[in-house]
């Protein structure tokens, strides 16, 4: 028998340490317990999802037979599982290399520019970094992101991983001081033009914390720079992916946002003609990278990478990549259609309550964004709270209890705070779990999202009032 105790301590480890659990509170840094989810309401569809029903039935099944699995084999199965979402019909072959996390992914595109023109300055043009994740601004500077890797051992947050090869970035912001959307492309195209004798990544985003979506048509499959795109939310229709690996685009996705796995998994989605080059080349510059990555998580035919890397399993991850694959492939049964438009009934219902509110206003360009995910300032005596009051109001009701939903809920979850300039938004999103149930229901009730809303109001005025 698999016991809660047992499935928490596995979810709990196999990446940096904001999946442990505190002693203190028995909660992780996002004030939830990943096994704790019988009573809470998910809104936030972000990196701090908890198991499901269902979920939590497929952790037990895989963990019941975990030590009789080969390891490598495993490794080719979840691949494979993700190829097969992908679409069976994309002709061009790509690779998929696993990560603990998306701030990992990070790493990966540098980490193929040092391989492929050793000596050459790199560049990271960085797209919207106040809505990515939060360990991705220092990973896209080559330093380490957190305190702890995926193996539980100590390393030195902010340290460069390699001092001897480091990554020159360009940040390009995602919102001006009033909230509006950038359009960042003619930026993009500067720098690239600016740096010809450069190694070039340009990293964009197409779904980031608010749902930002940068203009894909910036991407010019015929110049020499390193395409990638954060898919990480993962909110798209399949065609889009087929689209960019054609172009020999690199896709950033996880399986711990919108299909609402545990945190965290990670995958990048590596055009073949990339591994083609890069298997032919030194690798050696990589080796510091041991202390991030291990050779599982590269391709088996990528000898010269996997050689400079530990062989370590990690028994976290795998349990993740089971249950978003479990989830992925359940939503897949309906149409993109059928998705989009439930998603759009309840973004519809979600904006028309919030606006009818003297304590919110939604940010601009809401339309623009993926419509799985609102975002919201919250007033307060004519005044919009500051991300720190944002942030001590998230801690409040995420640890709180609140009467009046239904379904036995008294629990609630919902966007952290994400800040721009000097000021900050909170955010309701809705995952694959939540689609599917309002799918299977052919209803949207929206009870308990007014419920969850009017908690935000009622312990705002309390705060802050």
């Amino acid at each position: 028998m698999i016991f809660k105790t047992e499935i928490s301590k596995v979810l709990s480890e196999g990446c940096d340490e904001r999946v442990h659990i505190i002693e203190s509170t028995g909660r992780n840094k996002y004030h939830l317990n990943p096994v704790k989810y019988e009573s809470l309401l998910q809104r936030g569809s972000c990196t701090a999802n908890l198991l499901t029903k269902r979920s939590h039935g497929v952790a037990k099944a895989f963990l019941g037979k975990y030590e009789e699995l080969s390891y490598d084999n495993l490794l080719e199965t979840q691949a494979t599982r993700i190829k097969q979402l992908v679409g069976s019909e994309f002709n061009d072959p790509f690779d998929v290399y696993f990560a603990p996390s998306g701030s990992d992914l990070v790493y990966y595109p540098l980490l193929f520019q040092f391989m492929l023109n050793p000596g050459k300055k790199v560049i990271n043009v960085v797209s919207c970094p106040e809505e990515l994740g939060s360990g991705s601004k220092l990973a896209s500077e080559t330093r380490f992101y957190a305190n702890f890797n995926q193996f539980g051992e100590n390393i030195v947050k902010g340290d460069f991983v390699d001092p001897n090869n480091v990554s020159e970035v360009h940040y390009l912001d995602a919102r001006d001081d009033q909230g509006n959307i950038l359009d960042r492309t003619k930026a993009i195209k500067d720098i690239i033009a600016k740096t010809p004798d450069a190694a070039v990544v340009a990293s964009l985003v197409f779904g980031s914390k608010s749902g930002i979506k940068d203009d894909l048509d910036v991407i010019d499959p015929e110049s020499n720079t390193m395409w990638v795109v954060d898919l990480c939310q993962f909110r798209v229709d399949p065609k889009l992916i087929h689209d960019l690996l054609e172009k020999g685009v690199m896709i950033m996705l996880t399986g711990s946002k919108f299909f609402q796995a545990p945190p965290f998994c990670a995958a990048m989605l590596v055009p073949r003609k990339w591994s083609e080059q890069l298997k032919g080349v030194d690798a050696s510059v990589i080796k510091p990278y041991g202390a991030l990555f291990s050779a599982y998580d590269i391709p088996w035919y990528m000898e010269n990478m996997r050689e400079q890397l530990p062989i370590r399993e990690n028994k976290g991850l795998r349990l993740r990549w089971e249950i978003a694959l479990d989830e992925m492939e359940a939503y897949s049964y309906w149409s993109t259609s059928q998705t989009d438009e439930t998603i759009t009934r309840w973004a519809t219902g979600v904006m028309s309550r919030l606006e009818t509110s003297k304590y919110f206003k939604l940010m601009p360009d809401q339309l623009l964004t993926n419509m799985s995910i609102i975002s919201f300032q919250v007033w307060v005596n004519e005044r919009a709270l500051n991300n720190s009051e944002l942030k001590q109001l998230f801690e409040a009701i995420t640890t709180g209890t609140h009467a009046g939903f239904n379904n036995g809920i008294d629990r609630v979850f919902f966007g952290q705070p994400v800040e721009y300039a000097n000021k900050s938004f909170i955010r309701l999103a809705v995952g694959a779990y939540a689609v599917r149930e309002f799918l299977e229901k052919d209803a949207i009730d929206f009870h308990n999202d007014n419920r969850l809303i009017e908690v935000i109001e009622e312990v705002s005025q309390k705060m802050f009032g």
